[in-house]
């Protein structure tokens, strides 16, 4: 098995939320960040183009982050929900016993409705003397014609829902490989840009790793992680029926403070990968932070110093002068990548500025 595989093993035992007391939280987390502290390797690779950003982000120290729906990946987090799974639990919500139960509630208006803020007393009178009037049979046929809707209704939820981790988490990504003619050509700009060398060993992920100030409004909470590649997408089915079966709960008027047992299901999902991408040997860094200004920003940056650059092989002399002097300024190895004429392999090989 490797290390890959064994990592899956690890998160899948993993089920924590918002709920879950601090020492349990940490010892159901400590495995996973063991096993990560253990594997990581001491190298990883940021591939770039030469532009403007990208340059100005290298003379910073900066990582950027972004959200999944900006990657080349139209699969990249995307939730899988088993539709035929969850519109049979939907059905059975609205089986005649939990009709008569959910009509039950209905007939004590008052305590229903005081959960609301009506600006118009009379319309929460109408909706009391609505219901005091509603009998048992109304009801069930007036929730039944629905029940042909639900198909619809369950593809339009989930068209909002599936794209919920590809449109909020924010992630960077980085390779194993600084070899690979394909992630030169991806995402360097077909040989033409330059990559940077970083070490994340001992949770040195950036500057907000090892700060002991907690309390700061601006800290960037990171961790690194291996992509899971597999030939199926991430099951997020009992995420989707917990939310089913929450969001048809409130539409009868039944409150909940429910919690879904494992909100560390979005992080899981955005670690798999199809197969087709094995070739990038990916890490990947995800990050959160309680600066809610900073978190629905389309992206935004850590600061990580670099340990050296590589020039692509076709990169133009203009911008090898000008990260050249970057590199200097920081005091930091070059190297150059280049066709190994004489190997009978199909990879870059690299020698020292």
């Amino acid at each position: 098995m490797n290390y890959r595989n064994e990592f899956e093993k690890i998160i899948e035992k993993i089920s924590v939320n918002s709920k879950t007391p601090p020492e349990e939280f940490n010892d159901k987390m400590q495995p996973m960040l063991q096993f990560i502290q253990r594997n990581v390797p001491n190298k990883l690779y940021k591939f770039r183009e030469c532009t403007e950003n990208n340059l100005d982000a290298f003379e910073k120290d900066e990582i950027w982050l972004s959200k999944a729906s900006k990657f080349n990946d139209m699969h990249d987090s995307l939730l899988f929900f088993d539709k035929t799974e969850i519109l049979e639990q939907a059905k059975q919500i609205v089986s005649p016993e939990n009709l008569r139960v959910i009509f039950q509630s209905l007939k004590q208006p008052k305590a229903l409705l005081k959960q609301f803020d009506f600006l118009n007393p009379d319309i929460q009178t109408a909706i009391e003397n609505g219901l005091n009037v509603l009998d048992e049979q109304t009801f069930s046929n007036l929730i039944l014609q629905f029940i042909p809707n639900l198909d619809i209704f369950l593809e339009a939820c989930f068209g909002q829902l599936k794209h919920q981790i590809r449109n909020q988490i924010k992630m960077a990504c980085v390779s194993m490989n600084i070899k690979s003619p394909l992630m030169w050509a991806h995402y360097a700009n077909n040989h033409k840009g330059f990559a940077i060398e970083y070490d994340f060993r001992g949770n040195d992920i950036s500057q907000c790793s090892n700060c002991q100030n907690h309390s700061c409004s601006n800290i960037k909470n990171a961790v690194i992680y291996p992509v899971i590649y597999s030939d199926k997408r991430f099951d997020a089915t009992q995420y989707g029926k917990w939310y089913i079966e929450q969001y048809m709960k409130m539409c009868f008027g039944i409150m909940t403070d429910s919690v879904f047992y494992d909100e560390f299901l979005f992080t899981k999902a955005s670690l798999y990968k199809s197969n087709d991408w094995k070739y990038e040997d990916e890490w990947r860094i995800i990050c959160s932070t309680p600066n809610q200004i900073m978190e629905q920003k389309e992206c935004y940056a850590i600061k990580k110093k670099p340990v050296a650059i590589f020039f692509g092989s076709q990169i133009p002399d203009i911008y090898r002068k000008i990260l050249t002097g970057i590199a200097d300024e920081k005091g930091i190895a070059k190297y150059q990548m280049y066709v190994e004429d004489y190997s009978l392999k199909y990879e870059l090989n690299y020698k020292q500025f």
